[in-house]
């Protein structure tokens, strides 16, 4: 009997072990990096073990030392990091402790795509056909090809090839990637699947032959590679392809003698399934499949390796799950850092628990510092229903309700998604986040000016109670004077970018506010504001959180209501002076390392064009010119390390013309005429898009005012791209250095942060999880 379970992990995989094994009266022991000295799960275990620097996680030595020193008889290793680590797995058992998995034979077997392939075949399991890719050798393609590494996974070394002319740079980008995260350049391909789904079947085998298979799981909607939604069962499999699924699972068990808790993925299209590869390990999507069938995977994997038996045959599920990923990243996808200063999701009725209707299983707690080293997922919140429509109205409500202040989130996509026809109806695919990438804010327009005039009043709110406990004249009215003259004035920017002035006054015949003329102050207090407008009332909560520098960070604002959650940046009256960028520069979007620069000093280059290439998170990314022009300085080398925000290269960009080639006089007045057919608005800056409104004055941003001052703008963040289920080191990010303080003018535009940052390979029409 295993007393005392150290688990190999951080966050919520590490809270989540621990939640079980309280329940089974075992001891927990966290291992924890300098970077997650103060992080929940260190603070939960019964005792903890420093590791050292951020990297520290995938040392096997370390882990296998704290297990010694901690008296642990055994070890969990969650998901990612080194949990499909054969060697691992081996110094555990080599140390006389308790390995919680299956053996290391198992975890090699299914180590590498193409070895694995080849062992599924012989076992009857449908595979799609092997194209290998010599370092030397010509390839012939006569067909769209995904081109994938065989070690790893989670999108890394991965690239959707159409054009047999893109096949060689293809295939070196990936080798250089895949060499990068996983120590294997090791590539094949397969034939691409357009339209197919990602199912993967739950699988539980004990040491004495009986292997179950929980169902499947739909885990089509992915971004960039990567799960964003799961659910269980899949509303596309039939009982009998389910059968069909769940014998193919167990003959890949079998066949490598497994033993404990797995999944087996396929790729599921109109020309049947096809297996892509086994993951030896808890899934992170696994909490659906508990929901689902009513069993602890924790708990049976711990039992399982104790030698207990399991039944002889698998319980029988009932209702429906849906499991969100909530990620603190950018609209882009660029992951994000800093204080998490408030987390509620309402409606939570277990936390990594059994039985709840709407669960939690969360690695971050309200006042937690999320850092740049590790995956930017916060939370995954699961919502339990008698049926499919039930969980998706359930999730996609709670969601929308949580209060997340501090850190920008994915959560208007999960939303959004939960509410989308197609995804309602079941029509889904790989390629549903390429149809429908970008759903629309929670917060429309309306409900963004709405409040911002309650922020605007419940900072004035504040202000009267401040001054009533100092005794200053704390019963006028703020802004208060004999005789009537300007408003008051609060101007915020808005997370598109957009600037928002609220001028207002607060007279005996109630509020005044300017462009609100149909607004009514119910009540404001300085986290509580109700308005009502067109017979309607909405109660604004309302909390502030200043940033550490007032003159240069003012903090953020953030605005919770049913009309949909806003963050606000206050804009300062009087800002101090910032650094400005040169124009045309292009800044890094993201700490990391130079791996090639595609251009020289003199180059002409147009919208688009790469730049530079940067490698974060073990990834590759393309920094692309916002606009044509010519590259009038380059500041960086390859080999280079870089923080965020630091110039890469300045553009200058090529002077208007007029309709017959000639120059544009400046000052003139004379507007370059539109070319026929233009749409308006694209001489704003080539290569913008005027729906992105991406440009000053284009639509959807106001137009960037230099009489109001220099202004701010939001930190630039790193880009990082994750995936907690893949081993070998994708967890791990790159840190960054001191802050930049930045102000992009208005001459340079905001078409840089549109453009950079475009990932090598990201077809917005490929297959998104072939792996």
């Amino acid at each position: 009997m295993i007393g005392r379970l150290l688990v190999a992990n951080r966050g919520e995989i590490a809270r989540r072990v621990f939640r079980t094994c309280r329940e089974l009266g075992i001891e927990t022991v966290a291992v924890f990096t300098d970077a997650d000295a103060s992080a929940p799960h260190t603070a939960e275990a019964d005792q903890a073990v420093r590791l050292g620097a951020p990297l520290a996680y995938l040392d096997p030595e370390r882990i296998v030392e704290a297990a010694r020193r901690s008296g642990a008889d055994a070890v969990h290793p969650g998901y990612g990091f080194l949990s499909e680590n054969p060697g691992f797995a081996r110094a555990v058992l080599d140390a006389g402790l308790t390995w919680i998995g299956p053996s290391p034979e198992a975890v090699a077997a299914m180590g590498k795509k193409i070895e694995a392939k080849a062992l599924m075949a012989e076992a009857g399991v449908p595979v799609l056909p092997t194209i290998p890719l010599s370092p030397d050798g010509p390839v012939e393609m006569t067909a769209p090809v995904l081109v994938k590494a065989s070690a790893g996974g989670g999108g890394r070394g991965m690239r959707v090839v159409r054009d047999p002319a893109d096949l060689a740079g293809a295939v070196e980008s990936a080798r250089r990637e895949a060499l990068s995260a996983f120590g294997d350049g090791t590539l094949f391909a397969e034939p691409l699947l357009e339209g197919a789904r990602h199912i993967e079947v739950q699988i539980l085998a004990d040491a004495h032959g009986t292997v179950w298979a929980l169902g499947e799981r739909e885990c089509s909607i992915q971004r960039r590679h990567q799960k964003v939604i799961e659910e269980a069962p899949s509303p596309a499999v039939t009982p009998e392809l389910r059968r069909e699924l769940s014998e193919a699972a167990i003959r890949a068990a079998r066949a490598i003698g497994y033993q404990g808790a797995g999944t087996v993925e396929f790729l599921l299209s109109d020309e049947g399934f096809f297996f892509l590869e086994m993951n030896t390990r808890l899934q992170v999507e696994h909490p659906v499949t508990e929901c689902v069938y009513g069993v602890d995977l924790v708990r049976l994997q711990i039992e399982v390796a104790e030698g207990a038996h399991l039944a002889a045959l698998p319980p029988s599920p009932v209702g429906h799950a849906i499991e969100a990923r909530l990620y603190a990243e950018d609209s882009g996808g660029r992951p994000q850092s800093g204080v998490l200063h408030r987390f509620e999701i309402p409606g939570v009725d277990g936390e990594f628990g059994l039985g709840a209707r709407l669960r939690l299983d969360s690695g971050v707690l309200s006042g937690t510092e999320v850092g740049v080293h590790y995956d930017p997922m916060l939370a995954k919140v699961v919502s339990y229903g008698r049926d499919r429509a039930e969980a998706a109205r359930r999730l996609a409500d709670a969601l929308a309700r949580a209060r997340i202040h501090g850190l920008t989130t994915n959560r208007d996509l999960l939303v959004g998604v939960l509410r989308h026809p197609d995804f309602l109806s079941g029509a889904l695919d790989t390629g549903f986040l390429d149809r429908h990438p970008a759903p629309a804010p929670l917060a429309g327009p309306e409900a963004v000016r709405l409040s911002a005039l309650a922020a605007a009043l419940a900072g004035a709110a504040a202000n009267r109670a401040a001054a009533r406990r100092e005794g200053v004249l704390g019963g006028l009215p703020s802004g208060w004077r004999n005789v009537p003259s300007q408003p008051q004035r609060a101007v915020f920017r808005a997370e598109d970018g957009g600037r928002l002035e609220v001028a207002y006054r607060l007279t005996r015949d109630g509020l005044r506010a300017e462009g609100f003329e149909d607004v009514t102050l119910v009540a404001a207090e300085p986290g509580r504001v109700v308005l009502e407008t067109a017979g309607l009332r909405h109660a604004f909560e309302v909390a502030s959180y200043p940033g550490l520098n007032p003159g240069l960070n003012p903090g953020t604002v953030h605005v919770d209501s049913p009309l949909g959650p806003v963050r606000l940046t206050p804009v300062e009256r009087l800002p101090e002076p910032a650094a400005r960028v040169t124009p045309g520069a292009l800044p890094a979007p993201m700490p990391g390392t130079v791996l090639r620069v595609e251009v020289k000093p003199g180059d002409v280059v147009e919208a688009g064009q790469p730049v530079v290439v940067l490698e974060a998170m073990k990834m590759e990314h393309l920094i692309v010119s916002p606009a044509s022009g010519t590259v009038a300085a380059l500041h960086v080398t390859p080999g280079a390390q870089i923080e965020a925000g630091v110039p890469l290269a300045v553009i200058e960009p090529s002077p208007p013309r007029e309709p017959d080639g000639g120059l544009h006089a400046e000052g003139t007045g004379t507007e370059p005429a539109a070319e026929p057919g233009a749409e308006a608005g694209t001489a704003a800056g080539a290569g913008s898009d005027p729906d992105r409104g991406d440009l000053p004055g284009a639509e959807g941003h106001p137009e960037t005012r230099p009489e109001t001052g220099p202004e701010t703008l939001p930190e630039t963040r790193p880009e990082t791209s994750a995936d907690p289920g893949t081993p070998g080191g994708p967890e791990m990010g790159p840190e960054i250095g001191p802050e930049m303080s930045t102000e992009i003018g208005p001459e340079t535009g905001t078409a840089i942060g549109a453009q950079i940052g475009r990932e090598i390979g990201a077809d917005p029409g490929g297959e998104a999880t072939q792996q």
